[in-house]
């Protein structure tokens, strides 16, 4: 009989504190959205800016899903353990304690992933990116003539992107006419764009009217992923 009770403890404290380490898991899954190759997966052979938006939404959208994942297995956990402590007349006195473990580790796993959603951004890159497809379905881009500012960027997927995966897209930056704003725009690598030459803004405007080209740009409003760009003479 003693000998039972020197083996009971232990298995209570891992009932116990089983919320705890349900976690673990769900920064795993966390972490494995965020992988080379599930973004390699997700990418796939996606050149042009529609395929491009589609795996940054798809994405998106199984993090979301590994997210919820995570929040399900503390939920389970937590649970089991509970119903398990039911079951043992010692381990009754226990139930309390695994539930304020449980509370805690739901309440920072529900503020943790939050914030990622909405910081990282998840959720605003996956309404964005399936508005622009549409857009892009619908063939109504936003068009505009404008000067390319010097310089360029290469450019990842918009979202938590970890940075393994090389990078599908170049980012330039242009104004139109007014020349008041430069904002980014994001040129998929299967276009080859290269400007023939860029604004100079050590230069007065005439002399860039005359020297450099502008270009005519068709891009989605959200994310400005540029889908065409031709060059406009005069």
């Amino acid at each position: 009989m003693n000998e039972r009770r020197t083996k009971e403890p232990p298995i209570l404290w891992v009932l116990t504190l089983g919320p705890f380490f349900s976690g673990f898991p769900a920064l795993l899954l966390m972490l494995l959205g965020l992988s080379a190759p599930v973004v390699s997966l997700c990418i796939g052979q996606s050149t042009d800016a529609a395929g491009l938006l589609r795996a940054c939404r798809n994405w998106c959208v199984f993090l979301c899903v590994l997210i919820a994942l995570g929040v399900l297995v503390t939920l389970a956990v937590t649970a089991f353990s509970i119903r398990k402590l039911a079951a043992r007349e010692d381990g009754r006195g226990l139930i309390p304690s695994a539930l304020k473990l449980g509370a805690i580790i739901l309440f920072l796993e529900i503020l943790l992933c939050g914030a990622f959603l909405v910081k990282g951004p998840i959720l605003s890159v996956v309404v964005d990116a399936q508005a622009d497809l549409q857009q892009i379905r619908a063939g109504e881009l936003e068009t505009e003539t404008m000067w390319i500012y010097p310089g360029s960027t290469l450019a990842h997927l918009p979202g938590p992107y970890s940075g393994e995966h090389p990078s599908p897209l170049t980012k330039y930056y242009a104004s139109d006419e007014s020349l008041q704003s430069w904002e980014p725009y994001l040129f998929p690598h299967e276009m080859g764009f290269e400007p023939e030459a860029c604004y100079m803004a050590s230069k007065p405007l005439e002399w860039n009217e005359e020297n450099v080209p502008r270009y005519q740009i068709a891009y989605t409003s959200r994310l400005r992923f540029v889908v065409d760009v031709v060059p406009v003479n005069g």
